[in-house]
């Protein structure tokens, strides 16, 4: 393989000539269909795995992109390809081009021009799956694997195993279908307009290597290549170059420490310029010299990060040679076997953070523009791929002071978002992830033995909080998480300027959080960008926000159906949770179970009694004639009330399908574990209909209502 790389749009020519050169270059959607091109999906990739993560990640940074600019190049990412006679192997980045592949299938149905990138004639995808019979089947006639799916294009349960090859693209699809309803209701986009800018904008980075290249050898090369730099450590670069030689490495390791996201900051830190426990909390702790262990909560951020790292760089802890001690008798040697300080492993779980580190270094950065009287107007974008471009170094940080300034917020930002923000933690028991806040404890014994010297132990671990508030807040960031952009989450913003700002009691600060959530995401006025609405609203008086929310009762009771958005289901979740004690009495629930819910990824609507019931199930009504003439709703249909509704997973969406209510009470029961907390209070019922849904309905109402005037009043 000759180590070439050109230039070359010309695809006719590498597809068919024996060429022995690497190619590179850019391709659109619309360039795909002029060269009439055919991708195939080699018999050694894996099968089609991305997840709704995944997806609705690649999904909000194209939005973000099209609302910005619609005649914005938006570079999607790398593909690796190789000729193979007509065809061209995708020999990597296949889960991204299959992924864009199934939006822009659903997108065709609102304009044909994407028809034309997805198939080449009727029947006839632009993507071959090799060997993957059933996969390609599905993508070439839907139709046919119709007895496998349900009314609303979902796996019925039980057939996994037979169409197993399918369900990662059906519940793609299903995914994607959810999220584009979602734009089109949330940010009113046009999904018309939204197809032609996929077809047009969206860039691909192409780089075509010669059909005889071996293949364990490309993809050993790939995995072995040496990693390029990302932004964020060129950042870390130009951020140094400001601050003097002698002070650059201090600051250097705090930005070091800071990086690991997946690390708690004290562990890190501490790993990072090679500290102990003593030189790390030694100063601030207070220690009880007692026989037995004593167990102290430790608040980090009362150190003096600075002067413990710059003592640490000046400190000379060698031991005297013995050339030395023979020359001076009187040479002042530490004796360590008067105190030995045993360091214990430093325990905590696997966790990993909401938001990766140029995200981190964003919101660091929109604190510091809050602090420094930046217009809502040039507050920064949170978009990792801007890093550079936003933080403008040579603009904005362009003396020691600045440079030196931010890099402390960095620390002081980090320490409280370890304290305060959820965190994923992995439970190895369970092999699941959930979200949870850990506190710090740290743990002294010290031994006093019988020749007078002391043997003392120092261990730090990280423990699930039993503060109940903290238990509240983090259900209300799971909420937020959950409910508004994975990749961006603004709310951070306001929160984390707030807890630097603000000496603020746990219960302060989460109904702090509260009212933050209802200005920014459950107001009329909310007009502005995102970006703006999360920078302004810390100079605003909250009293006044909070009377210009949505009026519940009239908001609920318009039977918008599956338009309702994924944010009201999730913030509902949570007052029901905060209500769970006085709910679990009143309705005869499992208050363990309630204690024990956690808020999971949900983007599909169910309709509790279906909107469409199979045939030997048309008995059972939900509302009469007579009820549905005299309630005049102007096309509107009462099954699309609010009371029947709640959101779950398209899994579990898919197992309840068009069952009638007592199937589904039956299969819900069944469950250890709630799937959410209205489908509680809904399938505590022992038969459902409308009457049912709309006193149901009016509780939600009737919560969610003294919630608010609570926080009125806070």
């Amino acid at each position: 393989m000759e180590a070439l790389l050109n230039k070359n749009d010309d695809f006719v020519t590498l597809t068919y000539q024996d060429n022995k050169k690497i190619f590179s270059g850019l391709i659109t959607l619309k360039n795909v269909v002029e060269y009439q091109l055919t991708f195939n999906i080699p018999i050694y990739q894996r099968l089609y795995v991305w997840k709704s993560n995944q997806i609705k990640t690649l999904l909000e940074d194209i939005k973000n992109a099209f609302l910005k600019d619609i005649n914005y190049d938006f570079f999607l990412g790398g593909v690796m390809l190789s000729n193979n006679e007509s065809k061209i192997d995708l020999v990597d980045g296949q889960q991204r081009f299959t992924t864009l592949w199934l939006i822009c299938d659903e997108l065709s149905k609102h304009n044909q021009l994407l028809k034309n990138f997805t198939y080449l004639a009727p029947n006839e995808p632009r993507i071959y799956f090799s060997i993957r019979d059933k996969a390609q089947n599905f993508l070439k006639d839907k139709e046919s694997f119709k007895e496998f799916l349900n009314d609303k294009g979902e796996i019925i349960k039980g057939a996994e195993s037979e169409v197993s090859e399918i369900i990662p693209l059906v519940e793609g699809r299903s995914f994607i279908k959810g999220f584009l309803n979602e734009f089109q209701d949330s940010f009113l986009i046009d999904l018309s307009e939204f197809a032609n800018f996929l077809y047009t904008q969206i860039n691909l980075t192409y780089t075509f290597i010669p059909n005889k290249s071996d293949m364990n050898r490309v993809f050993e090369a790939m995995n072995n290549r040496g990693k390029q730099l990302e932004h964020h450590e060129l950042l870390k670069s130009k951020l140094l170059q400001k601050i003097p030689k002698e002070r650059r490495l201090t600051y250097a390791l705090i930005w070091d420490a800071c990086s690991d996201m997946n690390t708690y900051i004290e562990k890190s830190v501490k790993d990072v310029a090679d500290l102990n426990w003593k030189d790390l909390y030694g100063s601030t702790a207070v220690f009880y010299e007692e026989n037995l262990e004593t167990k102290l909560k430790f608040e980090i951020e009362n150190i003096d990060i600075l002067q413990i790292l710059k003592t640490e760089q000046t400190n000379d802890d060698s031991n005297p040679s013995l050339l030395e001690i023979l020359r001076d008798p009187n040479l002042n040697v530490d004796n360590k076997s008067k105190k030995e300080i045993i360091e214990n492993e430093y325990s905590s779980k696997s966790i990993r953070s909401i938001i990766s580190f140029p995200a981190f270094l964003l919101h660091t950065l929109r604190v510091y523009q809050l602090k420094n009287g930046f217009s809502k107007e040039l507050s920064a974008e949170v978009i990792d791929k801007k890093l550079l471009e936003v933080f403008n170094v040579e603009e904005n940080f362009n003396t020691q002071y600045k440079a030196e300034c931010f890099l402390e917020l960095l620390w002081k930002i980090r320490v409280l978002f370890d304290k305060y923000v959820v965190k994923w933690i992995y439970n190895h028991e369970a092999k699941e992830e959930f979200h949870g806040i850990e506190s710090i404890q740290l743990s002294k014994s010290i031994l006093k033995n019988k020749n007078g010297t002391t043997n003392e132990t120092i261990s730090v671990q990280r423990l699930e909080t039993t503060d109940e508030i903290l238990k509240d807040l983090i259900k209300l960031q799971g909420m937020l998480y959950h409910s508004q952009e994975m990749t961006t989450q603004y709310w951070l913003t306001p929160f984390l300027y707030f807890l630097q700002n603000e000496k603020l009691s746990n219960q302060q600060l989460l109904e702090k959080l509260e009212i933050l959530e209802n200005i920014l995401f459950y107001s009329t006025k909310n007009t502005s960008k995102l970006k703006e609405r999360t920078f302004e609203v810390v100079f605003q008086n909250f009293e006044e926000e909070l009377n210009h929310l949505e009026n519940t009762q009239i908001y609920l009771r318009q039977c918008s159906g599956t338009h309702y958005p994924n944010y009201i289901f999730y913030k509902l979740e949570y007052i029901l949770w905060k209500n769970r004690n006085e709910l679990c009495s009143v309705h005869q629930l499992d208050i363990h179970r309630w204690n024990s819910f956690r808020l999971t990824a949900k983007n599909s609507v169910e309709h509790i009694f279906p909107q469409k019931s199979k045939e030997e199930n048309k008995h059972i009504n939900y509302i009469s004639d007579d009820e549905l003439n005299f309630l005049e709703l102007d096309g509107k249909h009462p099954i699309d009330d609010f009371g029947n509704l709640v959101l779950l997973s398209p899994g579990m969406n898919s197992e309840y399908s068009n069952m009638p209510y007592k199937q589904k009470k039956g299969k819900y029961d069944s469950k250890t574990d709630a799937d959410s907390l209205k489908s509680e209070l809904i399938f505590k019922n022992t038969d459902w209909d409308w009457k049912k849904a709309v006193q149901h309905r009016n509780e939600m109402i009737k919560l969610m209502n003294e919630y608010l005037s609570k926080l009125k009043r806070s």
